[in-house]
């Protein structure tokens, strides 16, 4: 009994040290180990196991152990392709900085001096529009109309020069913008709006890679446009 208890410890403790008890296919092998000695020091002297049933149980544990190694490699290479693909990111990368994109984002940055575009998609046309610029406290603090060929289907852009309502300069930073037309019922849809300009830098964070669009920061998985010439 005592041989069993010792094999029971000295098993279990190899399964933990190979697979850790908070792997889930690791926890399912000391599981069944234990369950199988528990079986063997609880057998019935008289009747013990019989030899088919206990072979039929130790190849369920060999094939157990078969799957978690092959899950286990599996695991291994998809992290071996996903250090592989950021290593090629990350090299072919910088190659965009200077060229023109499009990245969804409702952010405009000002700079006190120069204008400000972003862009906007309409997939069905309006009869009317406008753009309504947010500050930080959540105050619109211009509207820009919107008409004609501005509210056709498909891709546009808007320039913001600064100003608020009243024509006066607003302090540098960054602002939001809604962008919504108007449908012949009278409805207002909001619509998807992305900034669009030259990349000026790729910056690597904790939170993921982003690229630098107008002063914006902006996911890499915001881009859906790259061109070697301005958005027209």
């Amino acid at each position: 009994m005592a041989t069993i208890d010792s094999i029971n410890r000295s098993s279990l403790n190899v399964f933990s040290n190979n697979y850790g008890a908070d792997n889930s296919a690791g926890k399912q092998q000391i599981d069944f180990l234990a369950m199988l000695m528990v079986q063997l020091k609880n057998q019935n002297p008289d009747k013990p196991m019989d030899n088919q049933q206990f072979a039929a149980q130790l190849a369920t544990f060999s094939q157990l152990e078969q799957l978690t190694d092959i899950r286990k490699l599996m695991e291994d290479q998809a992290d071996i392709f996903a250090l592989m693909a950021m290593s090629m990111e990350n090299t072919s990368l910088p190659a965009m900085i200077g060229k023109y994109a499009s990245a969804a984002s409702d952010t405009l940055d000002i700079d006190g001096i120069n204008s400000s575009e972003i862009g906007y998609k309409v997939n069905m046309a309006g009869v009317s529009g406008k753009a309504m610029i947010y500050d930080s406290s959540g105050k619109v603090i211009r509207t820009i109309d919107l008409a004609g060929s501005q509210v056709a289907a498909g891709n546009h852009t808007i320039e913001w020069d600064g100003k608020d309502n009243n024509g006066d300069k607003m302090l540098p930073g960054k602002y939001q913008v809604v962008v919504e037309t108007t449908e012949n019922d009278g409805s207002n849809t909001k619509l998807e709006t992305h900034t669009v300009g030259k990349i000026e830098a790729i910056r690597y964070k904790n939170t993921g890679t982003v690229v630098v669009i107008n002063g914006i920061e902006v996911p890499l998985g915001a881009i859906n446009d790259v061109r070697e010439s301005p958005f027209s």
